[in-house]
């Protein structure tokens, strides 16, 4: 029996691993041992909700890195010269601290020292002088794996974990978990043997900002949008039925939240239920709110009553935890949440976020996606002001550019918009295709078996 162990340290990272393809076909091989290093608060969720024979959870808090680990990190992430993270400096420094001289300071650094060619050779270098973790250290030794797998290389635990293995002389497999990680997250301070990511552009930054050989990058796909390509758990009519609204209305999915809870979501929530009632919006119109996960709930109250609203909360199974990088609760997803989503998306007819993934999830059932890129609340704080953000968003410049979203600059636009794709939902079909072709590839609902696959020949 070969031995993989692998880290799970957040609830988005589970997601993308347990509940597709890549867990299913590794456990189905009796040849294959998975042993997962979990936080000791998870143990029993996961042991309860994946108790496959040949799986082992391991609980294992990783509540600190090494000061010099850390310290290389922060210089990684300052110094990665993309307008990502130069707008996040610009968040952070110039908009929530009111600290001009440092902004500028960082600013300048970036520009500066950014593009210089050897800067991730020297970072690299002098992560060899970070201690090891000797927990993390003995649960490899423990258990010898023929591989280790880090589902993602920029997520502090993660890190951790693939700093011990590649020191250790383990063969390792590391993945980019999302489609920005690895222009948005700073530099990759340890790389891994192979590269598993999703996309031709992901290829490019992948040889460009992370310095992997072309020959180690394999490009799989999403496998968290399989689920997609294959028959749903749930009808249409069960769907409905299991949120209580009524038949033969059409659901506009209302996703506006941006970072933390805004005031601008109760603003354009309650808009569009008015426009329901009041006839800028067809009567048989229903409002689907979808939180994301880990988003403080709406203050009771503050949505106004409505037949024409229903408000869906996923993953609400969360977790105190004490670990690196999530140091406060986290979530997790259940099936019931991964049918939620699905159906969502499935039987939603146009879907309303701001800069998420969901735009690309709508792509992929060609359901029209409608993009806001205003502030409907006048007293919306700097840090969490759209049009602040998205102005140097780099990474979601490509799902603008498809012409596969339409975006938005007020209100009256929005439900505008959300009135010509009801009543003509092939408009911009074009442009969502574009939007598959370039951020999903591969539309066979195969890419976990793909990745499963390429995970076994190393064994």
């Amino acid at each position: 029996m070969k031995t993989i162990l692998l880290p799970i340290y957040a609830g988005g990272r589970a997601k993308s691993f347990f509940y597709t393809d890549i867990y299913s076909e590794l456990v189905s091989n009796p040849d294959i041992r998975l042993v997962v290093a979990v936080p000791s608060a998870k143990l029993s969720f996961y042991k309860s909700n994946f108790p496959e024979k040949n799986v082992t959870f391991e609980p294992l808090d990783i509540k600190v890195e090494h000061e010099l680990g850390r310290k290389l990190n922060r210089v990684a992430f300052n110094l990665m010269p993309t307008s990502s993270v130069r707008g996040k400096l610009k968040l952070v420094y110039l908009h929530r601290y009111k600290n001009y001289p440092k902004y500028f300071l960082m600013s300048a650094a970036n520009y500066i020292f950014g593009v210089v060619p050897f800067l991730k050779s020297a970072i690299r270098y002098l992560d060899r002088f970070v201690p090891l973790d000797s927990s993390v250290e003995n649960l490899l030794k423990k258990y010898n794996p023929a591989l280790v797998i880090i589902p993602d290389i920029v997520f502090g635990p993660d890190r951790v974990f693939l700093r011990a293995a590649k020191r250790l002389g383990f063969f390792v497999i590391g993945m980019a978990r999302s489609w920005d990680n690895l222009v948005t997250k700073g530099f990759v301070q340890v790389l891994p043997d192979k590269l598993i990511i999703y996309t031709p552009t992901m290829v490019g930054e992948a040889l460009k900002y992370v310095g992997m050989k072309k020959n180690d990058v394999f490009m799989a796909g999403p496998p968290q949008f399989d689920m997609y390509y294959k028959s749903p758990s749930l009808t249409r009519e069960a769907f409905f039925k299991k949120l209580g609204i009524p038949e033969g209305k059409k659901i506009v999915v209302a996703a506006p939240f941006f970072d933390r809870y805004t005031g601008s979501a109760v603003v354009m929530i309650n808009e569009l239920t008015r426009a329901v009632e009041d006839g800028r919006l067809p009567k048989n119109t229903h409002i689907l709110v979808r939180y994301r996960p880990a988003t403080p709930p709406i203050k009771e109250g503050l949505l106004r009553r409505s037949p024409h609203l229903t408000v869906t909360e996923p993953c609400v199974v969360k977790f105190d935890v004490l670990n690196l990088q999530t140091p406060e609760e986290d979530f997790e997803w259940t099936r019931d949440d991964i049918e939620l989503l699905d159906g969502t998306l499935r039987y939603g007819d146009v879907v309303i976020n701001t800069v998420s993934t969901l735009s690309i999830d709508a792509a992929a059932f060609d359901k029209p996606v409608v993009n806001v890129r205003f502030d409907a609340d006048p007293n919306c704080s700097p840090e969490h002001s759209v049009p602040l953000f998205i102005r140097q968003h780099g990474h979601y410049r490509a799902i603008e550019e498809s012409g596969g979203v339409k975006l938005v600059g007020n209100m009256n636009e929005l439900i505008k918009a959300v009135n010509a794709y009801l009543k003509n939902p092939k408009l911009d079909s074009k442009g969502r295709e574009r939007l598959r072709q370039e951020q999903i590839v591969f539309t066979d609902g195969l890419s976990g078996k793909r990745i499963a696959d390429f995970i076994k020949t190393f064994l």
